[in-house]
C-alpha cells in the first residue's frame, strides 16, 4: 500500500492511510463527472476459450476514460493489467505479477492461485475508485458461456459496488455444442455461483447482443483451429494450450479440448496426455474420485517411466490428502518408486523426490512423525544438488515441511534453522512474494525460540513488503498477528493500531466481516477489555501466514 495522507477519526483511526487514487477522487466527488453514466455491454457469447474475457472487456470498453480522466488507476493496477496485456506498449510498466504473487500447482494438484485471485481484486477495485465519480451501468449477456475467472470477478464486482452502480445478469442457455462433460460443469457452478450474487433482482431471460468485435486470442486461435481442423496443429502445441486453459481456471475450454482429443487420436502417448489433463481438471474440480479414473486410464496407455511415476504421485497424493486413503496412498507411491527405477540422473532424483515428498505426507497424515522426517529427508537428498525450475518446486516444498515437521516434533530450534536454509535463496533475488512469507514464518519461529525482539521485527518487515507489493490479503493478517503479540505484552496502544491497519486492510481486500471483528476488537481494547477468541486467531501466534483464497472471493467449486 503506498503511503499516502493519514485519516483522524474514530471511524479509520489514526493509523489508517488511504491508497493515492481514492483520496484523489474523494476531490472529485461533486465535479461535473459525478452525474456521468458508463454504460457497458459484455457478452460471452461464443467466448469458450477466452480466459478472464469480463476482466479485459471492461478493461477495453474503459480505457479511453481512465488515460483521458483518472490515468492513476492505470499506475496502480499496472500489475494486473500487464498481466492482462501483456503486449499492450501503452500500459505503464510495473512488477511481474509472478514477483508478487503465487500461482497454482500441478505436482501439488492445488488449483489455488493468488494471481487469480490478485487479478479479480484488482479490476474490481479498479472499477471500484472509477464507481466513486461516476455510475457504472453493466450488463453481462450469456453468462452460461463465460470463463470462470469471469464469473468469479462478477460475483466480486457484486459484493463490492452495491448501490455504487447497476449491474444486469443474463444468464441464459448452455450451448447444446459443447462436450457433454464440459456442460454437466458449468450447469453445476453456474447453480453455484448463482447463490453467491448479492442482487436485488436475479434476470435469468436470454437478451441478444452483438458481441463485440474483438480480434482472437492466441488460445483462441489455436483452440478453434485444432477443433476445426486437426491436423493444423502440432500436438506440441495442443499440449500447450491445453495446460494453459487447465492452470489459469478455464476447465471447461480444457475439458473440451481434452474430449476431442480423446476422440481424435489413437496414439497412446497423446491419449495419455488426454487423460492425464482430464484427471488434473478433475481434482481441481473437486471431484476427486473420477481424477482417480482418469489417472488410472493413463497408466493403461502410456510407456513413458517418467509419466507413470509421476501419475503414480498423483494417485498418492489424492488418495491420502483428498480421500483420506493412506494404504492405498502408500501401495501408489511404492508402484511410483519402481516406475522411477526406470529412470537416470535428474529426472530420477526429481520423481523420487516427489514421491517421497508425499509418502512423507501420509505419514505425517497418520501421525507418524519419524517415517514422515525420514522421507522428508530423503527427498531433500534427492534434490538438494538441482537448482530451478521442478527442483526448485520441490526443494521449497520439502524444506517447508521439513520445518514444520520439526515444528510439531516441539523440535523449534531445528524448524528455525531449517527455515533459514531459504536465507541465501531470499538474498540472492527470491521473489517479494516468497520472502514476505519468509521473514513472516522466520520472525515467528525466532519468538517461539525466545528472541521476541528480533521475532516481532521480522514480521514486521514482511508486514512493509506486503504492503509495498499491495498485498493487502496477507498484510491484513500479518498485523492480525502483530496485534495479538502486542496483547500479549500488554502493550494496549500497539495492539489498537495493528487492529486499525488490520481491519483496514480487511476491507481493502474485500471483507467487511472480518473488519468489524477486528474493529470490535480495538474498541474493546479502548474499553480495556479482553480479546476473546472467537475464531479470528487473536489467541494463539501462527507460524505460516499461507491461508487458502477462493475462500474470500472465490467460493468452491468455481
Amino acid at each position: 500500500m503506498r503511503e499516502f495522507p493519514t485519516i483522524d477519526s474514530e471511524r479509520h483511526g489514526k493509523t489508517d492511510t488511504l491508497d493515492p487514487v481514492e483520496y484523489l477522487l474523494i476531490g472529485t466527488l461533486h465535479s461535473d463527472h459525478a452525474a456521468e453514466e458508463i454504460k457497458l455491454n459484455i457478452s460471452f457469447e461464443g467466448k469458450l476459450f477466452h480466459n478472464f474475457y469480463a476482466l479485459k472487456e471492461c478493461w477495453w470498453q474503459l480505457r479511453e476514460l481512465i488515460n483521458r480522466d483518472v490515468p492513476e488507476l492505470k499506475a496502480q493496477f499496472s500489475s494486473e493489467l500487464l498481466f492482462l496485456f501483456p503486449e499492450d506498449p501503452t500500459l505503464i510498466e510495473g512488477k511481474p505479477l509472478a514477483e508478487i504473487t503465487a500461482g497454482s500447482s500441478e505436482r501439488r494438484l492445488s488449483r489455488e492461485s493468488e494471481q487469480i485471485f490478485r487479478i479479480v481484486w484488482g479490476i474490481a477495485r479498479l472499477l471500484y475508485h472509477l464507481a466513486k465519480t461516476r455510475r457504472l451501468n453493466i450488463t453481462f449477456y450469456q453468462l452460461a458461456e463465460a470463463d470462470r475467472v469471469s464469473l468469479q470477478f462478477i460475483r466480486y464486482l457484486s459484493s463490492i459496488l452495491q448501490e455504487k452502480s447497476l449491474i444486469k445478469l443474463y444468464i441464459g442457455e448452455i450451448p447444446t455444442t459443447w462436450q457433454d462433460e464440459s456442460r454437466a460443469m458449468r450447469k453445476k457452478i453456474i447453480e453455484e455461483w448463482k447463490k453467491g450474487l448479492v442482487f436485488n433482482d436475479r434476470r435469468e431471460r436470454s437478451l441478444a447482443v452483438r458481441p463485440m468485435d474483438r480480434p482472437m486470442t492466441a488460445e483462441e486461435q489455436v483452440a478453434l483451429s485444432w477443433i476445426t481442423e486437426p491436423d493444423a496443429v502440432t500436438h506440441t502445441k495442443v499440449e500447450e494450450i491445453v495446460q494453459h486453459f487447465i492452470m489459469w481456471g478455464n476447465y471447461e475450454a480444457g475439458m473440451t479440448l481434452v474430449e476431442h482429443g480423446l476422440n481424435q487420436t489413437n496414439d497412446k502417448e497423446n491419449l495419455s496426455f488426454f487423460w492425464m489433463k482430464k484427471g488434473l481438471t478433475n481434482a481441481f474440480c473437486g471431484n476427486f474420485s473420477e481424477a482417480m479414473d482418469c489417472y488410472e486410464m493413463t497408466l493403461t496407455f502410456t510407456n513413458l517411466a517418467q509419466r507413470k511415476s509421476a501419475v503414480c504421485m498423483y494417485l498418492a497424493l489424492l488418495a491420502s490428502k483428498r480421500l483420506g486413503q493412506e494404504q492405498q496412498a502408500q501401495a501408489w507411491i511404492e508402484k511410483g518408486f519402481k516406475e522411477a527405477n526406470f529412470l537416470e540422473g535428474k529426472e530420477a532424483d526429481i520423481e523420487k523426490g516427489w514421491l517421497c515428498n508425499v509418502r512423507a505426507l501420509s505419514a505425517f497424515r497418520e501421525n507418524d512423525y519419524p517415517t514422515a522426517l525420514h522421507y522428508s529427508q530423503e527427498a531433500f537428498k534427492h534434490i538438494k544438488a538441482y537448482q530451478g525450475g521442478d527442483a526448485l518446486h520441490l526443494k521449497v516444498n520439502v524444506l517447508s515441511n521439513l520445518s514444520v515437521l520439526f515444528e510439531e516434533m516441539t523440535y523449534v530450534d531445528k524448524a528455525l534453522a531449517t527455515w533459514r536454509k531459504f536465507e541465501s535463496f531470499v538474498t540472492q533475488g527470491a521473489t517479494e512474494a516468497f520472502t514476505k512469507v519468509y521473514f513472516f514464518r522466520l520472525g515467528a519461529l525466532q519468538i517461539k525460540s525466545g528472541d521476541r525482539a528480533l521475532g516481532l521485527s521480522n514480521i514486521d518487515r514482511a508486514y512493509l513488503i506486503a504492503k509495498k507489493i499491495d498485498d493487502a490479503f496477507h498484510a491484513c493478517f500479518i498485523a492480525q498477528e502483530l496485534a495479538l503479540y502486542a496483547c500479549q505484552d500488554h502493550q494496549w496502544e500497539k495492539a489498537i493500531y495493528w487492529l486499525n491497519e488490520s481491519a483496514f486492510m480487511a476491507r481493502l481486500f474485500g471483507d467487511n466481516h472480518l473488519a468489524t471483528r477486528l474493529e470490535e476488537k480495538r474498541q474493546l481494547i479502548k474499553q480495556g477489555g479482553k480479546i476473546c477468541d472467537d475464531g479470528t486467531s487473536l489467541e494463539e501466534p501462527l507460524t505460516k501466514i499461507g491461508r487458502p483464497f477462493y475462500p474470500i472471493h472465490i467460493p468452491n467449486p468455481l
